[in-house]
């Protein structure tokens, strides 16, 4: 009997080990590199690589199927991403050093990556609820901020940046919005808030010091659900608000040159506005 028992003590180890099965693989190159690595629950997997000096990873998952992947190929960059859930996948790229990244992750089926190319770039992606998207490429010489975070379900946020010294900042609460957003250039910033449900927003912005919000001013926000904005910003310190309360509503704008200023403010349902400025 108690040879019985130990074989089905055994065996049922072994099944747990095999149920578990999670993989990590790591590879340092260089000196003075810090990762810590956790994973808890079942067939979660990391890769981690770190090639030159001074970076620091810190990467957490906890569920089933999440895939967590960091690679820092310059010095003094510091990522830190933590999952739960299941089924989420987060990848965080970067080409240069002194840049920082945080990546959290909460729910099922959430994705989120982010590449970087300069230095002194900051980016932070939060997302909490099932399905949720999250793209953050910033390229350029450096020192640009993008933030991110999304509450709800099958959400999109995508955020382009090349250039300098530009930021963007987008919150979205609800389900099923997108918000799109791009960047060229020297000092540009952006700040969008979206709360509601499929709700979308498409900016561009190419040139300096164009203006459509700030870290704690938002400038464009919509409010309720099936809202609109699409944004057009090319030359040099245009400046732009828009704010929808209602369902249904679009606003358009479109400017181009230098020192164009521009501000739409629409509460009701179903209202359109359209506003285009040039220099000639």
């Amino acid at each position: 009997m108690k040879k019985i028992f130990l074989s089905l003590s055994i065996m049922l180890s072994a099944g747990l080990l095999c149920a578990q099965s999670n993989t990590s693989n790591l590879q340092q190159t260089g000196d003075d590199n810090n990762a810590g690595i956790t994973q808890k629950g079942a067939t979660n997997s990391t890769l981690v690589i770190q090639n030159a000096d001074n970076n620091v990873v810190d990467l957490s998952q906890a569920g089933t199927n999440n895939v967590g992947e960091i690679q820092l190929n310059g010095g003094n960059n510091a990522v830190n991403l933590a999952q739960v859930g299941d089924a989420n996948n987060a990848v965080s790229l970067m080409a240069d050093g002194d840049n920082v990244s945080a990546i959290s992750q909460e729910g099922n089926l959430n994705t989120t990556r982010q590449e970087v190319e300069g230095t002194s770039n900051d980016l932070t992606a939060t997302q909490e609820g099932n399905g949720n998207t999250v793209v953050q490429l910033q390229s350029g010489v450096g020192a640009n901020t993008a933030f991110v975070q999304q509450v709800g379900d099958n959400n999109l946020a995508t955020q382009e940046q090349a250039g300098e010294n530009s930021s963007i900042s987008v919150n979205q609460l609800g389900s099923n919005s997108a918000a799109i957003i791009q960047q060229t250039g020297v000092s540009n910033n952006i700040s969008a808030m979206q709360e509601g449900n499929g709700n979308t927003m498409n900016v561009a912005q190419n040139g300096n010091n164009n203006f459509a919000g700030a870290e704690n001013q938002v400038l464009l926000d919509q409010f309720g659900d099936n809202n609109n904005i699409l944004l057009s910003q090319d030359g040099n310190e245009n400046a732009v608000a828009i704010s929808q309360e209602g369902n249904a509503n679009e606003a358009i704008n479109t400017q181009s040159g230098q020192t164009n200023n521009s501000i739409i403010l629409q509460a009701g349902s179903r209202n359109s506005a359209t506003v285009s400025q040039s220099e000639n």
